[in-house]
């Protein structure tokens, strides 16, 4: 299994501080009788319960989504059903974009893993590859 990286993933204390506020503003709100606050407060926790994590296995990506901390879903986009694959090698990181139709999937993952994923391409859609 390849790890991926993501660029936009917030910062452990920002998710910490922002579930404290709006643990602080739903039940403030509550006490209050002010339904405004208690929606602003669960704003605070919505925002930072969505979470992505990508993983390529050797059938393809494995796309884990979880919103508001219980609700899962896992989606599956095989090589077999890719129909075109683009990839920018970088120093550390190379971005790898899977295209299936019209919509790409953007992964970044490390360049020393680029063999690994070519191994795994090639086992499933060797017609995939295509370096740019």
């Amino acid at each position: 299994m390849i790890k991926t990286y993501n660029p936009k993933e917030t910062e452990k204390w920002i998710e910490y501080s922002s579930l404290v506020i709006g643990i602080i503003l739903i039940t403030g709100g509550l006490l209050n009788n002010r339904v405004v606050i208690s929606i602003l407060g669960l704003f605070f926790i919505l925002l930072i319960s969505n979470k992505r994590n990508i993983f390529i296995d050797q059938e393809g990506l494995v796309i884990n989504t979880t919103t508001f901390y219980w609700i899962k879903r896992t989606e599956r986009l095989n090589f077999k059903e890719m129909d075109s694959l683009e990839v920018k090698k970088g120093k550390d990181r190379s971005l790898v974009v899977f295209w299936k139709g019209y919509r790409g999937r953007r992964v970044l993952i490390s360049t020393t893993d680029l063999d690994t994923l070519f191994d795994y391409i090639s086992k499933e859609n060797p017609d995939l590859i295509r370096l740019d």
